[in-house]
């Protein structure tokens, strides 16, 4: 008979465990669960937005509430970008003796890619300001 685990932490479905340890993963796993339902809605009304006339004033602050919604998902991919090409070395724990031989076979450059996430992150949101000031034009 296997022996069955058992994870204090709670059900791995139950996201709202991951806030005691891992505010990021919360953050992330809930704006997601609510992009999901929220985005197939959207979707239908942009649907019906290209064939009748007067869905479109809904579109614009929508869209905008997606923008805020996705978020944390391009926050969090330009984190693991920059986790993959710098080996682990921006945003790992990594053991010592691992990250010296990283450092040492492929140098450090975990600093350019440290700033990457948050780069990626002003560009976003900057783009929802041009994006909002220009349809409130």
């Amino acid at each position: 008979m296997a022996k069955k685990s058992f994870d204090f932490r709670g059900r791995a479905s139950n996201i709202g465990r991951s806030w005691r340890f891992d505010r990021e993963a919360f953050i992330h796993a809930l704006f997601y669960r609510i992009l999901i339902p929220y985005s197939i809605i959207y979707g239908l009304i942009l649907l019906v937005g290209v064939f009748l006339r007067g869905a479109d004033f809904l579109l614009k602050p929508l869209t905008l509430v997606e923008w805020i919604l996705f978020t944390p998902q391009v926050y969090e991919t330009a984190k693991a970008f920059s986790l993959i090409a710098s080996r682990g070395q921006a945003f790992g724990h990594l053991n010592e003796s691992y990250l010296f031989l990283v450092r040492k076979r492929y140098g450090s450059r975990s600093g350019v890619y440290r700033v990457l996430p948050y780069a990626v992150m002003i560009l976003w949101v900057v783009g929802f300001i041009l994006a909002a000031v220009w349809w409130s034009i």
